[in-house]
């Protein structure tokens, strides 16, 4: 009798130097695994180095490998516990700020500057938890093909934007539109991005690099997406069709994007109830805790 593997996860992914460019200065991760309580889970991350040069390589590789060490050395048991998320959130940002000094410190080393962006997804009994610094982005397409981008850029122009200064369209063509915030290793210390939620069994998951996403408005990738998912494509498929999409568009920048979907998950209402009550809570602890601090630091 063949042995019957359990699938709980599938994914793809797919880069390219777009059409300007000589290097690459993106680097991806896909992790599948199992906690120590023997619940399935998949980490997902994306980097895209800074500068134009071997310099953005290297600190997209480093934030990527010491990305590896701690999912190793972390996940399995952090993952098992009951107040996972609160620590999930107060771990993976001080990892964060970690990997940003180590860059700092390399750079000054090598007398230059060493910068890069990163993109974290887990994925763990119907919870997802992103920690995020830069403009890659996450979106996601639900069972229902509603879609929604999950992170928020740390450009100038979507600072604007957020403030009213500035529309949308606007910001798509603005020359600034590529200027950071936020990133590892450059600047001040960063302010990670953080945010959870329950998701539904077959949500696909999207992250993507700039050279990607700047090629498309929204509604167009969630186009994309709805279309490639309804014809029941892999998810290598769908990430070739994704770049083959984008370089059509001549993308000028490296193109990076990665898909990630739970097949299997937690589908009973009562418990999802529960889990989205509880998500929430932690957001509105979150926002409090940050409007304190901001008042007291005014």
């Amino acid at each position: 009798m063949k042995p019957t593997i359990a699938v709980h996860f599938q994914y793809g992914s797919a880069t390219h130097t777009g059409w300007f460019r000589t290097i690459n200065e993106d680097r991806s991760l896909l992790r599948v695994g199992q906690t120590v309580k023997g619940i399935p889970y998949a980490a997902a991350a994306l980097a895209d180095g800074m500068g134009g040069s071997e310099d953005g390589a290297q600190a997209s590789e480093l934030a990527i490998r010491r990305l590896k060490e701690w999912l190793d050395a972390k996940a399995p048991d952090l993952l098992s516990t009951g107040d996972s998320l609160k620590r999930l959130e107060r771990e993976a940002e001080a990892w964060f700020l970690a990997v940003h000094r180590e860059l700092v410190e390399i750079g000054r080393g090598s007398g230059g500057r060493l910068g890069t962006t990163l993109t974290l997804l887990l994925l763990t009994d119907a919870v997802y938890f992103i920690a995020h610094v830069g403009d890659c982005r996450i979106y996601w397409l639900t069972p229902a093909s509603r879609c929604k981008r999950l992170t928020r850029d740390h450009t100038w122009v979507s600072a604007q934007v957020r403030r009213g200064r500035m529309s949308v369209r606007r910001a798509r063509s603005h020359p600034k539109r590529n200027v950071l915030l936020h990133s590892l290793g450059m600047g001040e210390l960063p302010d990670v991005y953080i945010r959870s939620g329950y998701y539904a069994p077959g949500t696909l998951f999207l992250l993507s690099s700039d050279g990607f996403h700047d090629r498309f408005l929204p509604r167009s990738i969630a186009a994309l997406l709805r279309t490639a998912n309804s014809k029941g494509s892999d998810l290598q498929e769908m990430c070739d069709l994704l770049l083959t999409k984008a370089l059509q568009r001549k993308s000028d920048d490296n193109i990076s994007v990665v898909l990630l979907k739970p097949v299997t998950g937690r589908k009973n209402a009562k418990e999802r109830l529960r889990l989205h009550c509880g998500l929430w809570l932690r957001r509105l602890y979150r926002c409090g805790r940050k409007l304190l601090s901001s008042l007291s630091s005014g």
